[in-house]
């Protein structure tokens, strides 16, 4: 089943590229916070000991992020399978620590670019794949309300930098083949919608149910993908900021699948 698991993931992670997103990473930024915010408002909802598994596996992870060098790849193990799961409190610790770290980035780039000052990483958050304590805490409204005034003003901050950046600032190159900031703006937009939605858009836990969902999810993302293909003013950014047309994306979902059924028949 962990092949089954990735490619639910492979599948999954199509149907969020496909996804249209404005070209400018500001517009971006500040309509899929107006759309993830709803979704974080749900939050409460939910039962305080709920928990869902993200579609996501630190397998397909480690593929979507390798190195453009082939040189620097690593093999991936894709017959087993490493994943984590949502609290209602955690979406809102993702969203606001990725918008304060990226918020962050944007100084750093810039003074690395004009001032050759080498930026120093700040990796005081924790990821995805971590679940605090305080994660499983309940999620009271007072709560909900205190969190979503920091998102909002974290994204907002985020949003006015964004808007202040030339495209010259955002398509620089850092000398060390990392991310350029307009990428870097596209992948935190995706992002918060990933986390928001992470109870609105839970897959089923059946394996094969799951698949089957992920592949519809995809499949009618991709029809309407299609029809947009020639609009100048639409980009298809995956979760990582890396941009793909509609064929591009069907060539990625399929080349996974080929990778996948040739790690189980050699």
């Amino acid at each position: 089943m962990a092949v089954l698991a990735h490619a639910s993931a492979g599948r999954i992670v199509a149907a969020w590229t496909l996804d249209p997103a404005p070209i400018d990473p500001a517009t971006h930024l500040e309509q899929t916070h107006t759309r993830g915010r709803r979704h974080l408002r749900r939050l409460l909802d939910q039962p305080a000991d709920a928990e869902v598994r993200s579609p996501m596996t630190n397998q397909l992870f480690d593929r979507l992020t390798q190195p453009a060098d082939p040189s620097k790849r690593k093999k991936i193990d894709y017959m087993s399978v490493t994943s984590y799961t949502y609290t209602p409190r955690k979406p809102l610790r993702r969203v606001l620590d990725h918008a304060l770290d990226h918020l962050n980035q944007i100084d750093q780039w810039q003074r690395w670019r004009r001032e050759g000052v080498v930026p120093i990483p700040t990796d005081g958050w924790a990821p995805s794949t971590v679940t605090l304590p305080e994660d499983r805490l309940p999620l009271t409204a007072a709560d909900l309300d205190a969190w979503l005034w920091r998102v909002d003003q974290a994204m907002r901050l985020l949003t006015q930098r964004a808007a202040g950046l030339s495209d010259d600032d955002l398509d620089w190159q850092p000398p060390d083949g990392g991310w350029p900031l307009r990428r870097i703006l596209h992948h935190v937009a995706r992002s918060e919608v990933l986390y928001a939605a992470s109870f609105d858009e839970v897959l089923p836990d059946d394996p094969v149910a799951r698949y089957a969902e992920a592949d519809a999810r995809f499949s009618k993302r991709l029809v309407a993908a299609r029809a947009m293909t020639d609009d100048p003013s639409i980009v298809f950014p995956d979760p990582y900021g890396t941009f793909f047309t509609p064929a591009g994306v069907v060539a990625e979902v399929l080349a996974l699948e080929s990778e996948l059924l040739t790690s189980v028949t050699g």
